[in-house]
């Protein structure tokens, strides 16, 4: 579990520092404390820190303090904590406090008969050992994600000793962020990656949401994805898709830019099935990037792709792909990219050229042009029932041996 602003008070020796507003932005993560002795925090913090405003080398009027405020939301700090007493800052003006209230910053009121050395060191403490511990999990979770094989009896007492519960019935969820734009001709099939703020970004939203859940389980990373254990006890399965639904509307809310992609396995019983829940989320998540107009995929519902996903031999799986998809497959120029993706577009709208041109933002001469192009290159008409459905099935394979590194056509040792 990760160190949050609701967290302070609950810490021993730390009772008397009082909540005084912002109680909203209760979830928001603590990196570290940091306490601030200019005018201004721009300069001196990068989101997180716990920031503390002693009045003790720098007089603080009621502007300052609200403009503290205003930098600590810009700034993404984890929340305020002013000390009070008769010789310094003798009292929270109340507009400062409104501030905090409006913004949903939390703003805490500590005396200064606390010491600020036992403060910081109480809190350094939690966080260290909340690191080692969330590490510990960490690399328990990646041995089994990795194939790893422990027996059931050392799973079991390794999740025990890390204080996590594996008997509840849980749902992998693999989560993927991409850029919300249409892609153009120049782009690839799927969104770029996101760059490493953003990535930071949305692991801390992450494990905020976790929080508010109550989740112990930590935020893993596998290749471009996300990963989330989701408990979910068997007989609430049925409404887990409206469970999660609301979880990528949160993280909506918090970056509305932002479009994220999510693939579910099937609910799992034990920690030993970490391995295939995990292939089974991100095959669901590569399918929800394929199929736009639905972020949240179920692996349950992935159908044909299951089977093709389970073939052992890859080599007759690109061997299909290279013989629908001609000098197109495993291209990833920006032509070939951007030509598939026009095909996925136009079967995805069951040969609708003029919806398949809305999707894209393209004119529908210049969608004739590159579906004449496709089948010049592909060497099928689609004009032909079978062929699209093979051209589609062939995209579909391709993503799944692209996910899996196996895409060393055949014509290749």
């Amino acid at each position: 579990m990760t160190i949050c602003c609701t967290d302070i008070s609950r810490l021993p020796g730390l009772e008397s520092i009082r909540w005084r507003g912002g109680v909203r932005g209760g979830n928001r993560i603590i990196r570290w404390p940091y306490i601030a002795e200019n005018d201004t925090l721009s300069p001196w913090v990068r989101g997180g820190e716990l920031v503390f405003v002693t009045g003790i080398n720098r007089p603080r009027s009621e502007h300052n303090l609200k403009q503290l405020i205003l930098e600590g939301i810009e700034h993404q700090v984890a929340g305020l904590v002013i000390l009070t007493g008769p010789d310094f800052i003798r009292q929270i003006p109340g507009s400062v406090v409104n501030l905090a209230n409006e913004l949903g910053l939390p703003l805490f009121e500590q005396p200064y008969a606390l010491k600020m050395v036992v403060v910081t060191e109480t809190i350094s403490n939690a966080i260290v050992q909340d690191n080692l511990l969330g590490q510990s999990t960490k690399l328990f979770l990646t041995r089994l994600i990795n194939g790893f094989a422990d027996t059931p009896e050392l799973i079991q007492l390794r999740a025990s000793e890390l204080g996590l519960d594996e008997h509840k019935p849980y749902a992998l969820i693999a989560i993927r962020l991409a850029e919300s734009r249409q892609p153009s001709s120049r782009d690839a099939a799927d969104s770029p990656p996101a760059d490493v703020h953003q990535r930071l970004q949305l692991e801390q939203h992450l494990n905020k949401l976790l929080k508010r859940r109550g989740n112990a389980w930590p935020v893993l990373e596998h290749e471009q994805d996300f990963l989330i254990l989701w408990p979910t006890p068997a007989p609430l399965a049925a409404g887990l898709a409206d469970e999660l639904e609301q979880a990528l509307g949160f993280l909506h809310t918090l970056q509305p830019e932002w479009q994220l992609y999510a693939g579910v396995s099937d609910l799992q019983s034990s920690l030993g099935s970490l391995s295939n829940a995990v292939e089974q989320a991100r095959q669901a998540v590569q399918f929800a990037t394929l199929h736009r107009h639905q972020p949240l995929f179920f692996y349950e519902r992935l159908g044909i792709a299951r089977l093709f996903a389970a073939i052992p031999q890859r080599g007759l799986l690109s061997q299909f792909c290279e013989q629908h998809l001609g000098t197109l497959c495993f291209a990833r120029d920006n032509e070939s990219v951007a030509l598939k993706n026009t095909l996925t577009h136009y079967l995805n709208h069951f040969g609708n050229q003029q919806q398949a041109a809305v999707s894209l933002g393209i004119h529908r001469n210049t969608l004739r042009h590159r579906l004449t192009r496709i089948e010049h290159l592909s060497g099928h008409s689609l004009g032909d029932p079978y062929s699209r459905l093979n051209l589609q099935n062939a995209l579909l394979i391709e993503q799944i041996l692209f996910q899996n590194h196996s895409i060393t056509p055949s014509s290749e040792p």
